[in-house]
């Protein structure tokens, strides 16, 4: 199974920097933590920082001829656009890939999903 997150621009590879970072990144970050533990591996790709991922996607680019670049993130599961314009909670992945309800997601102090 392979799981893509086509971000916007982001200040570093998680977007969880600074003095106050975003709510939604810790949230995402621990997301991804969580499902790595479990054995799923959830690629993340920032338009400034990784942009042949998302010209050399067929899925992304031509999302991006139709949307633009405005409407990210954009999450795929197995080159199926599954949430647009958000990134997913881990409710939605797990209605995805019903193995991740038997996890129970791990929160620290930076957040919870």
């Amino acid at each position: 199974m392979k799981i893509e997150i086509f971000e916007p621009n982001l200040c570093c590879s998680t977007g969880v920097c600074g003095p106050t970072p975003d709510k939604d990144l810790v949230n995402l970050q621990e997301m991804v933590q969580t499902a790595k533990k479990a054995g799923y591996t959830i690629q993340r790709y920032a338009i400034n920082q990784q942009p042949l991922a998302f010209t050399s996607n067929d899925v992304i680019r031509q999302y991006i001829r139709e949307n633009g670049t405005n409407n990210f993130p954009v999450t795929l599961i197995d080159g199926e656009i599954i949430k647009e314009k958000a990134y997913p909670s881990w409710t939605e992945l797990s209605e995805r890939i019903p193995e991740l309800k038997q996890i129970k997601p791990t929160t620290t102090v930076l957040g919870t999903f």
